[in-house]
């Protein structure tokens, strides 16, 4: 009898820890982890509008599409620094540019889905041309820019992910001109707000 109660015991304990017992990790779903050290690159679109579109008596109104890259080296998830340039391309011409930049970027999480946060501040170069239109605008010197962005980045293997972003862009124009007929009429330093968007990869 005490033989048959041991047994019995015995065999409820071995389903008991059966049960309960972790999973393989072949029956996990995969975490992947976005490296966090080393050399990193972003290639994104980019999207851009300005706000302030009056400016006196001018009306300067915009949308910028083009593409964002990033070269840089990252210490550690929270941590990295890069340069780039963005080439953003204004459908009439007058307000086409070249951003150049550094930039520091910070990922918050280790999981496969993190926020991140990106800095930018450089220089803006301009290359649009002159309007066939009446009245035109030209960005003639190009000046200081800064930016902040905050976004989602996904991981789909270690060296490779995507990310969304929505931001904030800063760009001080140094000699902006206006005219009539291609006859200058006034030169004069501006600032433009933008809000900006964008998609892209990381690897």
């Amino acid at each position: 009898m005490k033989k048959t109660i041991l047994l019995l015991s015995l065999i409820t304990l071995g389903l008991s820890v059966h049960a309960n017992k972790v999973p393989s990790p072949q029956s996990l779903p995969p975490h992947i982890e976005f490296k966090y050290y080393g050399f990193y690159s972003v290639i994104d679109y980019t999207f851009m509008m300005n706000l302030n579109k009056v400016h006196g008596e001018y009306l300067d109104e915009y949308m910028l599409n083009g593409i964002t890259a990033v070269a840089g080296w990252q210490w550690r998830k929270e941590s990295a620094v890069g340069i780039g340039f963005s080439y953003l391309n204004d459908a009439n011409g007058s307000f086409s540019q070249i951003p150049v930049f550094v930039e520091f970027r910070s990922h918050f999480l280790r999981s496969r889905i993190t926020p991140f946060t990106v800095m930018q501040l450089g220089y803006s170069i301009p290359f649009g041309s002159k309007n066939a239109a009446v009245n035109y605008t030209r960005i003639e010197e190009g000046g200081i820019t800064a930016g902040f962005s905050i976004g989602a980045r996904f991981a789909i293997k270690q060296r490779f992910g995507l990310n969304i972003y929505a931001g904030y862009q800063l760009i001080q124009n140094n000699s902006v001109e206006r005219g009539f007929n291609s006859v200058a009429a006034t030169r004069l330093p501006e600032l433009y707000h933008n809000v900006k968007f964008g998609l892209g990869v990381n690897f």
